[in-house]
C-alpha cells in the first residue's frame, strides 16, 4: 500500500484491485455457470424496480410541480403569473432540493457506518414500507382542502419528503450489499432501472397533460402509481425468499451483524485506498444538487404566456424533464460501451469545474421569478443545449464511476 501511495497514481480502477484483496466481500461477483436460472426474469425485474426506487419516489413529488403551485397559491386571487408567486410557492422549490439532498447524505453515512448491525433485507423491507406509507399519505392529501392551513401543509409536505428521502437512502446502501452477492450483470440491470425511473414518471406526466386532466387529478394519478410501484416492490422483495436464484446468491455471503467496527488504524488504511472513489461520488452528488429538476424547472419558454400549448404547457415537462432524462440515460448507456478510465484527481477537478460552469449558465437562462440576475440566455435552444450537455456528462460519469468502483 505504501508503494501504491507513493509511486503510483491512484485511479478508481486501480483501487479496485486492492479493494478486492482487503475487502473481498464488497466486490461484485463474477458470473457463475452453475447458478440457478432466473426463471421468468423475476430477480432481474426486482432489481429494475430497485433501480426505479433510487429516483422514482422523489421524481413523483417533483413532477407534480403544478399541483404544489396550486396547493400553495394565493387563495384570495387566482394568479398564474410565474413572476408573482407566493412566498410558499417560491420557497418550495429550494426546500424541495434541500429535503432531497441533506437527508440522503446523512442517512447514507449513517447506513454505511452502522447499517451492518441490521441485515440488508430487513432494512430494505422496512424502508419500502415507509415509502409506501409516505405515498399513501400524499395520495390522501390530494383530495383534502388545505387552503385554510397552507403553512402547516407546507411543513407536513417537507417533513414527508425528508422521511421519504431518508428511507430511500437506506435502500440505496442496503441494495448495494445485496447486489455485491450477485454477478455484475445484475448491477447493470439495477443501473438501467435508475435511468428509466424519471423517464417513466415524465411520460406519465405528458400523458396527463395531453388528455387534459387538472393538476390535482394529475397529482392523484402520480401518487396512485407511486403507491402501486412501492407496494409491488415491497411484495416482490418479500417473496424473493422463495426464489431459488435469489436464495443461491443471497446466501453466498453471510452478513455478520455482531461484528465490531473496524479499529481506527484499519479504517485509516482502507480510507487511504478508497478515498478517491468516495470523493468522486460525493462531488457527483454535490454537483447534481444545483442542477436538480426542482431548479431547472423554474426556466420557462421564451414565449411563455403567449397562449401556445408548447410554450405554456409542454415546454417544462418535455424539455426540462423528459428530454433531459432521455439524454441522461443515453449518457449512462454510453458509459457501458465507452468505459474510459480517468485518474481520480482529473475526475474530481472535472466535477468541480463542471459545477461552476453549468450552475451559472442555468441560472442565467429564463428562470422565473427573478429579481437580481439578468437573463443572458433568453432563447429556448440555448437552454436546451446547456441542459443536454450537462445531462449527458452527468449520466456518463455517474455510471462510469459506479461501475468502476463495483469492479
Amino acid at each position: 500500500m505504501a508503494v501504491l501511495g507513493k509511486n503510483k497514481k491512484v485511479s478508481i480502477v486501480s483501487i479496485a484491485s486492492v479493494e478486492r484483496q482487503m475487502l473481498p466481500h464488497l466486490s461484485v461477483k463474477a458470473d457463475d455457470p452453475n447458478e440457478p436460472k432466473d426463471k421468468y426474469y423475476f430477480v432481474h425485474i426486482l432489481f429494475v424496480l430497485m433501480g426505479l426506487m433510487h429516483f422514482l419516489p422523489m421524481s413523483f413529488f417533483v413532477t407534480a410541480n403544478g399541483y404544489w403551485m396550486y396547493k400553495f397559491r394565493n387563495v384570495s386571487a387566482e394568479i398564474t403569473d410565474t413572476s408573482r408567486r407566493t412566498v410558499l410557492q417560491t420557497h418550495f422549490t429550494p426546500l424541495c432540493a434541500i429535503s432531497n439532498t441533506v437527508p440522503s447524505l446523512i442517512f447514507i453515512w449513517i447506513s454505511t457506518l452502522f447499517g451492518y448491525k441490521i441485515k440488508a433485507r430487513p432494512r430494505i423491507l422496512g424502508a419500502l414500507l415507509i415509502l409506501s406509507l409516505c405515498f399513501v399519505s400524499a395520495t390522501v392529501f390530494v383530495n383534502v382542502d388545505t387552503d385554510s392551513w397552507q403553512t402547516l401543509f407546507f411543513c407536513v409536505t417537507c417533513a414527508t419528503m425528508v422521511v421519504l428521502n431518508s428511507a430511500n437512502a437506506m435502500i440505496e446502501v442496503a441494495i448495494i450489499v445485496i447486489l455485491s452477492k450477485f454477478p455484475q450483470s445484475y448491477m447493470k440491470v439495477y443501473l438501467f432501472g435508475q435511468g428509466c425511473a424519471a423517464i417513466f414518471n415524465e411520460i406519465l406526466q405528458i400523458i396527463t397533460l395531453a388528455i387534459g386532466t387538472s393538476t390535482t387529478a394529475s397529482a392523484l394519478l402520480y401518487f396512485i402509481c407511486g403507491t402501486t410501484v412501492m407496494v409491488m416492490s415491497l411484495f416482490l422483495f418479500h417473496i424473493t425468499k422463495y426464489n431459488a436464484c435469489y436464495r443461491y446468491h443471497a446466501s453466498s455471503i453471510v452478513e455478520d451483524t455482531k461484528k465490531e467496527m473496524l479499529p481506527l488504524s484499519e479504517a485509516r488504511k482502507i480510507f487511504k485506498i478508497v478515498w478517491p472513489g468516495i470523493l468522486t461520488m460525493g462531488l457527483m452528488q454535490l454537483t447534481q444538487s444545483p442542477m436538480h429538476h426542482t431548479i431547472t424547472s423554474l426556466v420557462v419558454s421564451q414565449n411563455y404566456g403567449s397562449g401556445s400549448a408548447w410554450s405554456d404547457t409542454y415546454f417544462v415537462p418535455v424539455v426540462t424533464f423528459l428530454l433531459a432524462d432521455v439524454v441522461l440515460l443515453i449518457g449512462r448507456m454510453a458509459a457501458s460501451k465507452i468505459n474510459k478510465t480517468f485518474g481520480a484527481v482529473r475526475m474530481n477537478v472535472f466535477m468541480v469545474i463542471r459545477m461552476f460552469v453549468f450552475m451559472p449558465l442555468i441560472y442565467l437562462c429564463n428562470a422565473q421569478p427573478r429579481k437580481h440576475l439578468p437573463v443572458v440566455f433568453p432563447y429556448d435552444w440555448q437552454f436546451i443545449i446547456i441542459l443536454m450537455v450537462f445531462s449527458f456528462t452527468n449520466g456518463y460519469f455517474y455510471n462510469m464511476v459506479f461501475l468502476d468502483i463495483a469492479k
